[in-house]
């Protein structure tokens, strides 16, 4: 058998609700090189590899791994990678459904650009309704495809998201895969997109190459959640990054200066925040129970009196507090 010139990995973990669409969205590209796929099954429970294995491709069926326990997202794409032929690597969530031509456009640009890495564009996948949140989101993504298109030819590292990025495999490799001790949700990605920078690898933006985002979060609950989980592994890097652009990203130490007079208010007001939350007897007021229920109590006040651009800044503001509640509050650890 042939070697394939591309290279699909998948990690998935109780994915058998979302998978097969995304196959399916695999199976219906036109590529004009051989192509794989290869699933790792990270300690799923649903019946996620048969799943998998029972989707048929026009390449041959998938390479399906399963591993238990799970080991989380980074590992698993580590692993898919060490088991993929091909000399280029296109990563992709288990929720996300490729439109036409996407992986074909990932293939032209490994062609011209052997040593290269690049991220695909993300849609948000249609609501179930329209809600003040929903509207947050698309703000928010409409923002970071305005800032990647003006950076296209070499996309700044936090913005390197890998839910839908490819990188020739020797890139990969020479800069030591997904750091495999990140089992939680958060920095995986921007972690190896900084050391990409580092290695001097440009990372590129392909409008053209399109993928819808079919379980993005929905609801406030579950960001909040991600976020102050986010915060955890913020901590656990922070050790790694004692200075620098990386630890400057994390926000950590807090903004050197509020740009009062030079940045847009929102900018500013999102830095105050910042700092304030970064003292520890305030955040810890705002995220108890009772403070943080307060919170969202406002929120959905300002919701249901139409306050909407309020109502995002708050948003913002709630991130923020379980963000910090993450990096320096919860019980996994001591302060970054």
């Amino acid at each position: 058998m042939s070697a394939p010139g591309l290279s699909v990995v998948i990690p998935s973990r109780n994915g058998v609700a979302r998978l097969p669409e995304t196959l399916a969205s695999i199976a219906r590209q036109n590529v004009s090189c051989g192509l794989e796929v290869v699933v790792v099954d990270d300690g799923s429970s649903d019946g996620t590899k048969d799943a998998a294995a029972r989707v048929e491709l026009p390449w041959g069926p998938p390479l399906v791994l399963r591993r238990e326990p799970g080991r989380g997202r980074a590992d698993a794409c580590n692993e898919a990678i060490g088991a993929a032929r091909a000399p280029v690597i296109l990563v992709l969530d288990d929720d996300m459904t490729l439109k036409s031509g996407a992986v074909e456009a990932h293939r032209a640009f490994h062609a011209r650009l052997a040593r290269g890495a690049a991220i695909g564009r993300i849609e948000l996948a249609p609501g179930p309704a329209d809600s003040c949140f929903r509207r947050f989101l698309e703000r928010e993504e409409a923002f970071r495809e305005t800032a990647l298109l003006r950076q296209r030819d070499d996309v700044p590292f936090p913005m390197c998201l890998t839910g839908h990025f490819s990188a020739a495999r020797e890139v990969l490799v020479a800069a030591g895969g997904f750091d495999a001790s990140i089992g939680r949700y958060g920095f995986e990605d921007i972690d190896l997109g900084f050391r990409l920078h580092e290695a001097g690898i440009r990372i590129a933006y392909l409008p053209e190459a399109v993928s819808v985002h079919r379980a993005h979060m929905t609801d406030l609950t579950r960001y909040l959640a991600r976020h102050r989980e986010a915060g955890l592994v913020a901590r656990q890097l922070a050790a790694r990054y004692p200075d620098g652009p990386f630890r400057e990203y994390l926000r950590l130490d807090g903004p050197d200066r509020l740009g009062l007079g030079t940045s847009p208010a929102g900018l500013v007001g999102l830095r105050l925040v910042n700092r304030l939350v970064l003292l520890r007897p305030l955040r810890r007021l705002l995220g108890s129970r009772p403070g943080f229920g307060a919170i969202l109590r406002l929120l959905a006040a300002g919701e249901r009196a139409g306050l909407e651009r309020a109502v995002h800044f708050g948003y913002h503001v709630a991130r923020d507090i379980r963000y910090f509640q993450g990096c320096f509050d919860d019980p996994a650890g001591g302060r970054a």
